[in-house]
């Protein structure tokens, strides 16, 4: 009975575990709301996430609005991570504290501050020699004031 009650319980606790997973969540894209600004989630290319240490997905329309919802939730996100899509690649999410990021001069993101995701500097780079912007870290990026 013992070796019941021992497996019944490690059983319990990989699924409990399993549950908070800190992968990316999945968007509905056109369904899904952004947390911070309400609009809908249409674009992947902007999209961004925030995964809790618990798995909770709290979604955003625009790398900005989470920047926003971060600094104005940090004390609830102490060991949450943060995910942005990458530009280049919509669908290949990104660590976005190890992403390298692009505020455009020409490219619009859904609410205007035009922040764009990138996996290494070399991408960022790339994309600033065919169009204006500035290369950021996600430090900066987490101080845009919208």
């Amino acid at each position: 009975m013992t070796t019941i009650k021992t497996v019944f319980v490690v059983g319990i606790l990989m699924l409990f575990f399993a549950g908070c997973s800190q992968k990316p969540g999945v968007i509905h894209y056109g369904s899904d709301e952004c947390a911070h600004c309400k609009m809908m989630i249409t674009d992947k290319q902007f999209a961004s996430q925030i995964v809790t240490e618990k798995g909770k997905v709290v979604k955003f329309d625009a790398i900005e609005c989470m920047a926003v919802y971060q600094r104005e939730n940090d004390d609830e996100l102490q060991g949450a991570i943060m995910y942005v899509n990458d530009y280049s690649k919509p669908g290949n999410w990104l660590k976005a504290k190890e992403a390298q990021f692009v505020k455009s001069d020409v490219v619009n993101s859904p609410m205007g501050e035009s922040l764009l995701g990138f996996p290494s500097k070399q991408e960022a780079q790339q994309h600033l020699s065919e169009r204006p912007g500035q290369l950021l870290k996600w430090e900066e990026v987490s101080q845009t004031e919208m």
